[in-house]
């Protein structure tokens, strides 16, 4: 059992061990059994904000030992085990946003997409960056867009920067650029947001970052692409109609938002994310997605590529929605699924909350494009996200789970919504 479990002023943690076993349970549902012997002497654990302040809490038996945002963002634990002690350092993303009244005028009921500076500076450096570029994080690399940034850093591919970023946390870079600004030719934070992941690569690339930005002109390069830019996000709004999602989404589940908030850039790779910030009564969804010239192929028609980029946005935004109802079921769903390999071929979902959000926010999309496209728009984008979720991502019952939602869906009496679809497909998932 854990002994001695004693807190500091500076929230310093000390548990003295029995033996070398304990777990870790991470966002309430992330376990991982833990070994003292197999531990680095220090080790750092990241915890980004996504919906909620992030905790962690450290099991044995009956014993527990909760971590949380305390107003300082590293709380430290050392563990001691027969004379010898190691720690754990938790980089916590306590309060990542504050909104100003002058924000929350300008943003209240409306949906805002943004290819930001910093961003974009981020996006370059590692489309320019072979490693990236060959690895499952590889930039969209096709139009005139990327042949101009090419032709324009391609020279400047030897600067130190390239180096430290060497092996970085290609999230930790890219999505904190939003969290930064230019101010004449120096990087700052935001007054807006403190960062979109706990670790942040610009922050311990700063002065790398900024000289290479001089060296190379980029901000020059950034002002002659804002007409292009602008397009892209004109683009957006028209192809999504995304208060319209907005609109339904919120006929379905209880969350409600006052702002969206879309980040996006032409040469992202395809790796989205989303989160949800609160300060005071103002609630804001901000996600991550490709931008609308990822889907500018000659073979799909121009109806085509809208569907498809409505939903990557849609697929991104149903988890502020999705996920809050998901939280209220977890010991269900991990009931429900104790075996994933039926359902998930692995990777980065592999825990059943992970694998039922994502199964449930591709197939409430679908129930959204059945209520909201043509009968063959439907089944057209039917096909194709029943394809690529089972043959390209590898989840492999998702045909089937989108057939029982919908038999759901299209049986709920008056007045029922998504959430109340909630225990019947769970309960389906346990006999399946």
């Amino acid at each position: 059992m854990f002994f001695g479990c004693a807190e500091t002023p500076v929230h310093q943690h000390t548990i003295t061990l029995e033996d070398s076993n304990f777990e870790l349970v991470t966002y309430r549902y992330f376990s991982r059994k833990l070994d003292f012997d197999s531990l680095p002497n220090e080790q750092v654990i990241y915890l980004t904000h996504w919906g909620a302040s992030p905790t962690a809490e450290f099991k044995y038996g009956e014993q527990r030992l909760s971590i949380f945002y305390q107003g300082k963002e590293t709380e430290k634990v050392y563990l001691k085990l027969n004379n010898i002690t190691k720690s754990i350092s938790f980089s916590i993303q306590g309060k990542p946003a504050q909104y100003d009244n002058t924000y929350i005028q300008q943003h209240r009921g409306k949906v805002t997409a943004e290819v930001p500076e910093v961003y974009e500076l981020t996006n370059i450096v590692l489309a320019l960056a072979d490693k990236f570029h060959q690895t499952n994080y590889g930039s969209h690399s096709e139009g005139d867009y990327y042949l101009q940034m090419i032709k324009w850093f391609a020279p400047f591919k030897d600067h130190a920067l390239f180096s430290a970023l060497n092996n970085v946390d290609y999230y930790s870079l890219v999505e904190n650029g939003p969290a930064y600004v230019f101010v004449n030719d120096k990087i700052e934070s935001s007054d807006i947001y403190n960062g979109f992941r706990a670790q942040d690569a610009v922050a311990d690339n700063l002065e790398l970052l900024e000289n290479f930005a001089e060296t190379s002109n980029f901000r020059t390069f950034y002002q002659q692409q804002q007409l292009y830019y602008l397009g892209l996000t004109k683009q957006f709004l028209t192809d999504t109609q995304p208060k319209n999602i907005w609109k339904w989404l919120e006929s379905q589940f209880p969350a409600k938002y006052q702002s969206y908030k879309v980040f996006f850039s032409p040469l992202g790779a395809g790796n989205h994310s989303a989160r949800m910030y609160t300060d005071g009564d103002f609630k804001e969804s901000v996600m991550f997605i490709s931008g609308p010239n990822r889907y500018e192929k000659a073979a799909d028609s121009a109806s085509l590529r809208a569907i498809k980029l409505s939903r990557s946005f849609f697929t991104e935004i149903d988890h502020a929605y999705v996920n809050p109802v998901s939280d209220n079921y977890i010991e269900d769903i991990d009931l429900a699924l104790p075996d994933l390999s039926t359902w998930y071929k692995g990777g980065g979902y592999n825990k059943p909350y992970s694998t039922f959000n994502e199964y449930m926010t591709w197939s409430v999309f679908l129930l959204y494009a059945m209520d909201k496209y043509s009968t063959d728009e439907y089944l057209m984008i039917k096909n194709y996200v029943e394809n690529f979720m089972v043959n390209k991502r590898g989840f492999y019952k998702f045909k089937t789970f989108n057939k029982e939602l919908t038999r759901l869906y299209e049986k709920r009496r008056p007045g029922q919504t998504i959430v109340d679809l909630y225990d019947p497909i769970i309960n389906w998932l346990k006999v399946n």
